[in-house]
């Protein structure tokens, strides 16, 4: 279930093993009897053991009176509350059972309704009337003030269905306002039905007397459709007008359906309004709000409740982008040498929203605006609405996708400092690495095959393994890096990005070859001398067709280290790539893979070489280059030589006459030549050769053109590249009798100074008999 995705690990508290459940159901009653001026409740909450067995947490913050567990009376006092953290809103109830992962369970709670042990939570309310007043009154600005106020409940990542009776008696006529599925069983009795994929922040319910209220009911055309609005207000409050406040609520509603996305509430929106300063609140297509407060109120409960916060202190983000939204979008840089703020802590124990949302989190907005956009920014919002329908977002899942969608890494460093509160009172500097190769230290440049990358690879599920997986078109699959910090200093917050280049590449080059990502995730607390793993899904829409072998390339950024433009993975610890090529095939049978040499992002035309390096059992192995076009195998083969040539016509020739004699460098010697001359001192190793050409033109099993490698355990040519050049071809190889022992054969580019500059491995796999792999 996609509530799991951010289910916190288990934690030792108290000497219990604490586990998380998943909650399946929730059913309760409540009874108000007016004429006493009490309510009483109980409820029943069925639930599963998450993945880890130990002993299940919960909350609830009313006194609990009595409980049996499956059937059978459990002591109160093996419900009680337990402090996950620093302070209230850190505490939990566990259940003094030991249970198994996966087990399903009933726990049935009976207790006195009354004010919620939670900050400034609202109790129940009798007015001199006899009248009853009551409200959910959720809250995200207190700890536990959100359903677990009333009901037996979870944390934020949880979703389940919850149905409530509900009976007042004693009384005259009340009228129940809720974003749930209301059905009046009689005079004050109700039945109210909240659906599964409601979270605990999700529940509106109020109960008020018919002659303490007006309402009206009006309607607005939305892009998915008609949406009725149920407008409420208190019979007193002469200073709100409700067909004003119906348009004004119809307005933002139309607003919010073509800035953010469509309406994910059903067709119902829930209002209850004041005039007056009152406690606002978004709901599940609901609110409760002082009308000054309303477009406030109404994009909260869009974005917020159409999205789910991950975590308590998730909060911040959606509070911040609804202040930015909902007042006049601006671009201010931020002051990188400002002091650090905290808001988000890595704490999935915490359960309120940070204060400093409303004004210094839209500030982190703003500097996010001056440096992609106002309306990039904006776009990019809609688009993490829009693609995570019905489910939550967490503060990294926003920073990761806003750095993939806009290309953008200042987003990572306006998150470390003004978000995480970075690390500026440690000393020293984190050092993050990717290798290149299982040898790979860190030394920058290394000089192996760095196209073979251990911490990089992809997964078809997320299963946490560490080996590489041909990616499943048609499911999403995931991207996984593992990063080590060679520094000496904790990265509070790291971002890993990954390309998925669909073609295999002699040569990649930062950042050009890496954007647009395909991927980005944020990890944290990567202390000195640790590694981390991190991986974010690749979505089934973005995966390539079944038979398309590419290039995986993943770069890491932090605070302290980030890579340098224009370098290379092998120049770089902070780059990485896995260039490998599984190939399944028959002995004696042709594969054809398409590949490119160069990079466009390449700064001066070169003369490089192309190079096979066949494995030691196979030095014939058939590898050939082809192309639909002959002419385009031709210009290849002769580039080198006629980019030389033309070197040649342009150097005019002149007379040096030298004394026969030594030179010492401290020697003043001054040579004076024509325009266009060159001089050579000592060994030429230049342009004019780099090595000898052992290739040679044939036609391939299509009757096409190809350059054929001559035999050998290593053989290549020379070629010519201008600046930003790429030439695509096709690989053409025989698959070899592997006799069940996987061979691997590399093209390799090297530049003029016979320096590696990129290359791809092919992995040779038999199959054993014919439609198996």
């Amino acid at each position: 279930m996609t509530a799991l995705l951010h289910v916190p690990v288990p934690k030792l508290v108290d000497g219990f093993n604490a586990v998380p459940i998943r909650i399946t159901n929730v059913t309760g009653s409540f009874e108000f009897d007016a004429t006493t001026q009490t309510a009483t409740a109980s409820a029943v909450m069925e639930f599963d053991v998450g993945p880890h067995s130990g002993f299940p947490i919960f909350d609830i913050r009313q006194t609990i009176q009595a409980a049996t567990f499956n059937g059978s009376s459990i002591a109160v006092s093996d419900l009680a509350h337990h402090d996950f953290g620093p302070g209230n809103d850190h505490a939990l109830r566990i259940i003094n059972r030991n249970l198994m992962a996966g087990s399903s369970h009933v726990l049935t709670l009976a207790y006195a309704l009354q004010e919620p042990q939670s900050p400034n939570a609202r109790d129940v309310i009798w007015l001199p009337s006899g009248a009853l007043s009551f409200d959910f009154h959720l809250s995200d600005l207190n700890p536990a003030r959100y359903l677990e106020s009333w009901l037996p409940s979870n944390l934020l990542f949880d979703q389940f269905p919850v149905t409530l009776d509900i009976a007042l008696t004693g009384a005259a006529a009340h009228t129940l306002i809720s974003n749930g599925s209301i059905t009046q069983n009689g005079s004050n009795t109700w039945t109210v039905a909240f659906p599964a994929h409601f979270a605990p922040c999700s529940h509106m319910l109020m109960i008020e007397a018919d002659s303490e209220i007006t309402q009206q009911i009006g309607t607005v055309n939305l892009s998915g459709g008609p949406v009725a609005l149920e407008l409420t207000k208190r019979a007193t409050d002469a200073d709100l007008n409700l067909n004003s406040s119906e348009m004004a609520l119809a307005s933002f509603l139309t607003d919010m359906d073509g800035e953010v996305g469509p309406y994910m509430h059903g067709d119902r929106y829930v209002a209850y309004l004041t005039s007056f300063n009152s406690h606002s609140m978004e709901y599940d297509g609901a609110t409760t709000s002082r009308i000054g407060a309303l477009e406030h109120e109404v994009f909260h409960s869009w974005w917020a409740r159409g999205l789910i916060p991950a975590t308590g202190e998730d909060g911040w983000l959606d509070e911040a982008w609804t202040t930015y939204m909902t007042t006049t979008p601006d671009a201010a840089p931020l002051d990188m040498t400002d002091p650090p703020v905290a808001m988000w802590q890595n704490d999935p124990w915490r359960r309120n929203t940070n204060g400093a949302a409303y004004g210094h989190g839209s500030d982190v907005f703003s500097g996010i605006a001056a440096e992609i956009g106002i309306a990039p920014l904006q776009s990019h919002m809609a688009a993490i609405y829009n693609t995570r329908e019905r489910r939550h977002f967490s503060t990294p899942l926003v920073e990761a996708e806003l750095i993939r969608r806009s290309g953008s890494f200042a987003i990572a460093d306006i998150f470390d400092r003004f978000v995480y509160g970075g690390n500026t009172d440690l000393p020293g500097s984190a050092n993050l690495h990717l290798r290149d190769a299982i040898d790979d230290t860190g030394a920058e440049p290394y000089t192996g095959m760095f196209w073979r990358s251990p911490d990089v690879w992809v997964r078809n599920s997320p299963d946490g393994g560490t080996t590489q997986q041909p990616p499943e078109a048609g499911q999403d699959n995931w991207l996984y890096a593992r990063v080590t910090n060679r520094g000496s200093a904790t990265a509070r917050s790291f971002v890993v990005g990954w390309k998925m280049q669909v073609w295999a590449g002699t040569q990649f080059e930062y950042p050009g070859d890496w954007l647009p990502l395909t991927g980005a995730a944020v990890g944290f607390d990567l202390a000195p001398g640790a590694s981390q793993i991190v991986c974010t899904k690749w979505p089934a829409s973005d995966i390539p067709p079944e038979g398309t072998h590419g290039c995986l390339l993943a770069m890491v950024w932090c605070a302290d280290d980030r890579p340098v433009p224009g370098r290379h993975v092998w120049e770089e610890d902070t780059l990485a790539q896995r260039n490998m090529t599984v190939v399944d095939e028959h002995p004696d049978e042709w594969e054809h893979r398409p590949f490119r040499i160069g990079s466009r992002h390449s700064p001066t035309s070169q003369i490089a070489r192309i190079e096979l390096h066949r494995p030691r059992a196979f030095p014939e192995l058939e590898v050939l280059i082809t192309h639909k076009d002959p002419a385009r195998i031709k210009m290849l083969l002769s580039s080198a030589k006629d980019r030389k040539s033309s070197r040649r016509k342009k150097q005019r020739p002149i007379a040096l006459h030298l004394a026969s004699r030594r030179f010492d460098l401290s020697d003043t010697v001054q040579i004076r030549a024509a325009d266009g001359s060159c001089l050579i001192v000592g060994d030429h190793q230049g342009n004019d050769h780099q090595g000898p050409t052992q290739i040679h033109l044939i036609k391939d099993p299509r009757g096409q053109l190809a350059i054929a490698f001559d035999p050998g355990h290593r053989s290549g040519f020379d070629i010519a590249l201008d600046k930003g050049e790429v030439l695509g071809f096709e690989l053409c190889f025989r698959m070899p009798n592997t006799k069940g022992k996987p061979q691997h054969f590399n093209v390799v580019q090297f530049n003029d100074r016979g320096r590696m500059q990129g290359g791809f491995t092919i992995i040779l796999n038999n199959q054993l008999k014919r439609g198996t792999k």
